[in-house]
């Protein structure tokens, strides 16, 4: 896989930048899931350093990084990838079911945000605080918005929001940052598909 240099610009509330709009597109017929929590591609989303806190807070930061590729992956082959967290590459066929995960990898959600979604990360060691407040905004956008909520092991920052081709980045929850975040990339993707996906290891609810 080659990739591609990623442009970086500073992430700045306001007025959608010009974007394809997204083509509808039937729903694929999903591969079959791996047996056990992730099969192969299981992580650990523990906290695993118990020093850990969040950094100053400050504006969040927003950056694009151009597309990886889209193609689905076969369940036995291992994906890598070299953003952390990723915005735009290679994924599995079975995109995940919108909601709160206890875990779910990046091979899943990537998939969903190549449907037009929006996934919300927060650090392992992240006080319940932060992710209340990461649940509560992606709850009021309302039943039909699609939304990933899960922790995501290395992450660099406190939080992280990822839509297709874009992420924001920072050290706690800015609501008002966030909902601009989603109103200009919401469903800016390859595919406009609204549907569930059928994984569902790990799923909290809604």
């Amino acid at each position: 896989m080659v990739a591609c240099d990623a442009e970086e610009s500073t992430f700045e509330p306001g007025e959608p930048e010009p974007s394809p709009q997204p083509t509808a597109m039937p729903d694929a017929e999903p591969d079959p899931q791996p047996e056990g929590p992730h099969g192969i591609d299981s992580f650990d989303f523990a906290c695993v350093d118990a020093d850990w806190a969040p950094g100053a807070c400050e504006a969040g930061q927003g950056e694009t990084h151009e597309s990886r590729g889209a193609q689905h992956i076969d369940e036995a082959e291992p994906i890598a990838y070299d953003l952390t967290p990723p915005v735009a590459d290679n994924h599995r066929g079975t995109w995940a079911r919108w909601g709160e995960y206890e875990s779910l990898p990046p091979q899943r959600w990537l998939h969903n945000l190549e449907h037009g979604g929006m996934t919300l990360l927060y650090h392992p060691c992240a006080p319940a605080e932060m992710v209340d407040e990461l649940r509560e905004i992606a709850r009021a956008r309302g039943d039909e918005y699609r939304w990933i909520l899960t922790p995501y092991a290395d992450l660099p920052t406190a939080i992280a929001v990822v839509g297709w081709e874009w992420r924001y980045q920072a050290e706690c929850v800015n609501a008002d940052e966030i909902n601009a975040f989603f109103d200009q990339r919401y469903r800016m993707a390859p595919e406009d598909v609204a549907s569930d996906g059928r994984y569902d290891e790990g799923w909290l609810g809604r």
